[in-house]
């Protein structure tokens, strides 16, 4: 189901990560974008194509199809189709149909992720793709998976506005700082597309895993300071720092990022990529430690945003309860609301 601008938050002039990098080959790789279905390849030059994944002669898809140098040829009908999405050959006649193509979304591809633009092509470079170098920087050891979540990408983004829920929804994981009591207030800034936020928290312990990998006593305090950025509607990064002092050659700041490239495929189903970056411990012990409880973790949060979505669809939302906690959350909804609004031309 196309992804229509009745009822939704999703804005399409946005860039969204419809693949990494790795997955993106010489075979066609089918996906879905905004309910659309997309395919996926490289040409013989090594650049991303996405293009629509449906043949203009029958309604089958390209990327059960075959690539010849850097066209697309459909396995049923036989049509060709260049990166550009134009219609290049018909097996049946010399002379191909006039105007004959297939929708060809404006790709940028970061060495980590292939971003596809979602809306009107022309806006496109209006809008640059979203930083994530640290993703390949020697300095930060990264580790992550995929999963699809079938709830929207607004549920998801709520979530990460405000994590205060970690605590409730895995006590073992969340870091004791906050269960001590309210916390600080966030400082939030706003941009026009943007959200950023930061608080600041006292010394306190550190979860039993976290000062494992750190190589700290359990019972040690240590100030802490979380930061969190709607960068774009297909992107949240988080960080979370340890500022240690006295310990000498492992004093500073050791933070994790977590980033989370988020591509709604539907109105109420998101493929969520996610990668968790830290600037310390390094070693593949400290990865096999964190990256089984993180996976369980995100699992945890897919089965609670699904049971909301479910809810949603089911009884419909109602008027929420506010809290201070949710003043990332406000922000965000509100840029994003801008946005469809802009793109409908309802505002």
């Amino acid at each position: 189901m196309d992804v229509s601008r009745a009822g939704t938050d999703v804005p399409l002039n946005a860039w969204y990560a419809v693949a990494t990098s790795e997955e993106v080959g010489r075979a066609p790789l089918a996906r879905r974008l905004l309910g659309h279905r997309v395919v996926l390849y490289r040409t013989t030059g090594g650049s991303a194509v996405v293009l629509e994944d449906r043949c203009a002669h029958r309604p089958v898809p390209l990327s059960d199809g075959r690539l010849e140098g850097d066209d697309i040829y459909s396995g049923y009908t036989g049509f060709g189709y260049a990166p550009d999405g134009r219609c290049v050959a018909v097996p049946t006649q010399e002379n191909v149909p006039f105007g004959a193509a297939v929708r060809s979304f404006p790709v940028h591809e970061d060495g980590t992720f292939v971003w596809a633009w979602g809306g009107e092509p022309r806006l496109s470079g209006l809008r640059p793709p979203p930083d994530t170098s640290w993703l390949r920087s020697p300095e930060w050891t990264t580790f992550g998976d995929a999963q699809t979540t079938a709830a929207a990408a607004s549920l998801l983004r709520d979530n990460f506005a405000d994590i205060t829920h970690v605590v409730q929804l895995d006590p073992a994981i969340a870091p004791p700082v906050l269960d001590d009591g309210p916390p600080p207030p966030l400082e939030v800034q706003v941009s026009e597309t943007t959200v950023t936020f930061s608080r600041h928290f006292p010394a306190s312990r550190l979860a039993p895993w976290h000062a494992q990998v750190l190589e700290l006593p359990e019972d040690a305090t240590h100030e802490q300071h979380e930061e969190g950025a709607f960068v774009s509607p297909g992107l949240w990064v988080d960080r979370w720092s340890v500022l240690v002092n006295g310990y000498g050659d492992r004093d500073g700041a050791h933070t994790f990022v977590f980033t989370h490239a988020l591509t709604p495929t539907s109105r109420r189903t998101t493929q969520h990529i996610w990668r968790v970056s830290r600037n310390f411990a390094s070693s593949a012990a400290a990865t096999g430690t964190l990256q089984p409880m993180l996976a369980a973790y995100y699992a945890r949060v897919r089965a609670v945003l699904e049971q909301m979505q479910a809810i949603l669809d089911e009884e419909g939302p109602r008027a929420e309860v506010a809290t201070t906690a949710d003043a990332a959350v406000t922000q965000v909804r509100r840029i994003v609301r801008r946005m469809v609004e802009d793109e409908s031309g309802r505002r």
